[in-house]
């Protein structure tokens, strides 16, 4: 397990002081993506003083049983409200939902607000996501970032064949994730609270805490990104395993 938080207090302090200075950028498919899959930890970056822009890709217009230019409207509002709530900015750049792999111009809009805000680290989908608009996301954001910025990838939902190597505590935050989730009503988010409760559970227990909440991501090194540890909120803490002798 690695993360900021697994190195000692010295070094966190240190981290803290470095996140407060750099800014985060988020591009996901979907207006709730960002919620569900790492709102606790937008918030905790944010605790910390970093700059976050959630970049939103698609309007959203096909996820529900609704007209798609209302739903599309509607779904920009919820993402409003919701980036409120984690107090990060946002950016929506209203690609058609459900077609951004057959995109000729999604990777080129990207890569120009890549170098535009100039993020210290970018935050997308992963490349083996369920979701072919995740995936293009993905393959996106390895073409933006390039040599500009590392790139981490969130957890899918419940984690299907998703290995993570850093996780980060969101234990003070799951109640603002929560809040933000429900800002989008027009997908019924309660399940998706539920789902984010049972996955941070889970990726909390996997650090040795059962009773907190954690979201976990990847980072494949390329070069030239290797230890991204530094740019990450702490991790759950260790929890040590003692074996009682039978003697």
């Amino acid at each position: 397990m690695e993360g900021a938080g697994s190195r000692g207090p010295l070094q966190w302090c240190w981290n803290f002081f470095k996140i407060s200075k750099m800014h985060i950028a988020l591009i996901m498919a979907h207006p709730d993506d960002a919620d569900i899959y790492c709102g606790g930890s937008i918030t905790a970056w944010r605790s910390m003083g970093a700059a976050v822009t959630i970049l939103i890709a698609t309007d959203g217009a096909k996820g529900g049983n609704y007209d798609p230019e209302e739903l599309a409207k509607l779904r920009a509002k919820e993402a409003t409200a919701a980036a409120k709530v984690l107090d990060a900015n946002l950016i929506q750049l209203n690609f058609p939902d459900g077609e951004l792999a057959q995109s000729e111009e999604f990777a080129s809009r990207l890569t120009a607000e890549v170098v535009r805000l100039k993020p210290d680290l970018l935050v997308a989908h992963a490349p083996n996501d369920y979701h072919a608009d995740h995936r293009a996301v993905s393959a996106g954001a390895l073409i933006a970032a390039s040599f500009r910025a590392p790139v981490l990838w969130v957890d899918p939902m419940m984690g299907n064949d998703f290995l993570p190597n850093y996780y980060v505590d969101i234990t003070p935050f799951q109640d603002q994730k929560e809040r933000a989730i429900l800002c989008h009503t027009s997908q019924g988010p309660e399940q998706f609270v539920e789902m984010s409760r049972i996955q941070g559970r889970f990726r909390s227990a996997q650090c040795g805490q059962l009773e907190g909440f954690a979201e976990a991501f990847r980072h494949d090194p390329i070069h030239p990104f290797a230890d991204i540890r530094s740019l990450l909120p702490p991790a759950p803490p260790l929890q040590p395993i003692v074996v009682k002798s039978s003697s």
